[in-house]
């Protein structure tokens, strides 16, 4: 009855964890951290939904599968065993709801699965609640843990799974039951099936039993079977994959990124240090598991402790794992900086094994007193790591104007609507040009199609060339980065709609030649307001720092001129422009630069409300401008909200966050 209240208390205590870190996230759009990787696998979910749950064609959204390759008409993609994105399509589909919530539960249920497992393996080898509760909130409070707890990706599945396995190993040990082998088997098999990362566990169990016959501690007859079907399977899943691969491409990763030096692996480590080490564990976490290690070690020394069997069993198996990952992590360190989740595939789970042992190590003194003292020390520790998790969730989603994943999803949010409200068939190809996370703009238009992310002139140019039936961009990128980069799409291709975030065009075989505010569609619209600072009138008392000089111009005999001991170049800034209170509304920007060096110069555009900011928009010169010791015209678009309050401001400026030395002509607006 006590075991079944414990592991009732358990269950209750986890569950609660999860509340609290997920409650506000739970039907959040794949966003902010790795959202690329994140949407491509909702994207999963969503085509198995689409193809009515067809388990053997995997597919996204996106007919270009592989830059290697040509665009093609499917969207099917080889990909690791997608049980785990399969399942909540059939939820999905079941329910006609296709929400992130649900995709979102089904992982974080999951990973309730692997952390109860952790408490039960706690359990069996400490014999203690409270130490095996204060293992489970340590494991459950990693920040990146918490983060992808209820996420999109594989990993935590697979990361439950081994769990799993290493809890059914640990009991084969314990009581030899090849039942609890088998199930250890299946469960790390199915880890490694969905998670290629997780092989190495099951590689570390073999080699392990490898050892154990070779001693003659087990026996190989029980085990030939269970281990032939793992072997099977996977080789099977591995060769369909790789025929998807052949056959359609891939979206995901299929090879290896090793490190060529010593040199270049410690610049590797140093970033990722930098990057992640206190997402992996909190500080409070590290200095926990020293205390607790060199604690058993003083134990183990001045008690002269013998270690049980299968505790010394445990230790060596999370040896080799860590071997395992380790040699991993030198095939694939260059993903390391950029993915925190690959510890989570890799070192988390040898860590935290390696404190059960730790734990299980250190004596209990089995009175009440010590066990009140233990539990208020628990929670001593936990409640600051709980606090420290729950706060670096809300650090990783924090954005801003340079977050290009939340502007993506906002361009795009309700695209499907719009789409539909136009007219544009659902079996329509997009070309979308700058689709940054490329699934994202697809999900969110309800349709398949193909994708421009590097926005070059040769990449723009050829995939004009492609079988689509509608071009997408969106408006506040487009004179930035692609415009800028190849002027010449405005006469291969027409607007057809706007909906004041994101333009519709098709082709355009008329050999017209347009010029840009004609294919903006501003050409025959008269500006609403507009206002220039050419330096060689007076300027309105709305413009500042407004620093001339006649060594250059571009026009008329004085330019601005801009130094970089000045952080704010010249400035227009007003609290009376009634016309962005009547409706959204688009700022055109224009102006003309000379320069010899440029480093981190911003245009930005501003609007406060009420004191707090509700639009913040930059654009860096470093992306835009072109020629060195030239004047180079610069023309950006602003997508300026309907402002609501009458207590607001608006600026335009620029930032020398670089300290440049900068000439200026011509500095102005138009808002139409």
């Amino acid at each position: 009855m006590r075991i079944k209240q414990q592991n009732f208390s358990a269950i209750i205590i986890i569950i609660f964890l999860g509340i609290l870190f997920h409650y506000k996230n739970i039907n959040e759009f794949p966003s902010h951290i790795h959202a690329w990787s994140q949407s491509d696998r909702y994207a999963l979910a969503l085509g198995f939904v689409n193809n009515n749950l067809n388990f053997f064609k995997p597919e996204t959204f996106v007919l270009y599968p592989d830059s290697r390759k040509s665009p093609s008409h499917e969207s099917i993609t080889a990909v690791d065993f997608p049980i785990h994105d399969f399942i909540p399509a059939v939820f999905m589909k079941i329910s006609g709801d296709n929400s992130p919530w649900i995709f979102r539960l089904y992982i974080l249920l999951y990973s309730f699965l692997g952390l109860y497992f952790l408490f039960k393996l706690s359990h069996l080898l400490t014999g203690s609640f409270n130490k095996s509760i204060f293992i489970t909130v340590f494991a459950a409070t990693s920040p990146v843990f918490v983060y992808y707890q209820n996420g999109f990706l594989p990993t935590i599945p697979s990361l439950a799974n081994t769990i799993i396995g290493i809890y059914f190993y640990t009991k084969y040990i314990l009581n030899k039951n090849n039942n609890h082998f088998n199930i250890c088997i299946a469960f790390i098999t199915l880890a490694a099936l969905s998670r290629t990362t997780f092989i190495i566990f099951l590689l570390a169990i073999y080699g392990l039993e490898i050892i154990r016959i070779i001693r003659g501690q087990t026996q190989i007859k029980q085990k030939i079977i269970p281990v032939l079907i793992s072997l099977a399977s996977i080789i099977v899943i591995y060769f369909y994959n790789k025929y998807l691969r052949e056959k359609y491409g891939s979206i995901f990763l299929n090879f290896l990124l090793p490190v060529t030096s010593i040199h270049d692996a410690i610049e590797i480590i140093k970033i990722v240090k930098h990057n992640w080490l206190t997402q992996y564990f909190s500080t409070i976490h590290y200095v926990v598991l020293f205390v607790l290690v060199i604690t058993s070690i003083i134990i183990i020394i001045a008690k002269k402790i013998k270690i049980k069997k299968e505790i010394l069993t445990l230790l060596f198996l999370m040896f080799i794992i860590f071997c395992g990952c380790v040699c991993f992590a030198l095939l694939m360190l260059h993903q390391f900086p950029e993915h925190d989740y690959y510890f989570l595939d890799t070192f988390y789970l040898p860590v935290i094994l390696l404190l059960v042992i730790v734990v299980s190590i250190i004596p209990s003194i089995n009175t009440k007193r010590s066990n009140l003292i233990f539990l208020l020390i628990i929670l001593l520790i936990s409640v600051p790591m709980i606090i420290n998790a729950a706060y670096s969730q809300k650090d990783r989603r924090i954005t801003g104007e340079w977050d290009r994943t939340m502007a993506t999803i906002n361009n795009f949010k309700n695209s499907k609507v719009y789409l539909d409200s136009i007219h544009i068939p659902t079996d329509s190809k997009m070309l979308v040009i700058d689709a940054y996370a490329p699934n994202i703009p697809f999900i969110l238009m309800g349709r398949k199609g193909y994708f421009v992310l590097s926005t070059t002139k040769e990449n723009i140019s050829k995939a004009l060339q492609w079988n689509y039936d509608y071009v997408v961009f969106q408006n506040e990128f487009f004179l930035s980065d692609i415009y800028s980069q190849y002027p010449e799409i405005i006469s291969k291709i027409k607007k057809i709609d706007d909906n004041g975030k994101i333009s519709i065009c098709k082709s355009d075989d008329s050999s017209v030649n347009k010029t840009l505010y004609e294919f903006i569609g501003i050409n025959d619209k008269s500006p609403v307001f507009q206002s220039t600072m050419t330096y060689d009138t007076s300027a309105t008392d709305s413009w500042q720092n407004t620093n001339s000089t006649t060594t250059i111009s571009f026009s008329g005999n004085k330019s601005g001129m801009l130094t970089k001991n000045e952080e704010y170049g010249i400035t227009y800034k007003t609290k009376e422009l009634p016309s962005i209170t009547n409706k959204s509304r688009i700022l055109l920007f224009s102006s003309n630069f000379f320069y010899e060096t440029l480093n981190d110069c911003k245009i930005v555009v501003s609007i406060s409300e009420n004191g707090q900011n509700t639009y913040y928009k930059t654009y860096n010169l470093n992306d835009i401008i072109q020629h060195q010791k030239k004047w180079e015209k610069v023309d950006l678009l602003f997508q300026l909200p309907q402002v609501k309050s009458n207590d607001y401001e608006f600026s335009l400026f620029i930032w020398n966050t670089g300290k440049n030395d900068l000439f200026i002509d011509d500095f102005g607006f138009k808002i139409f």
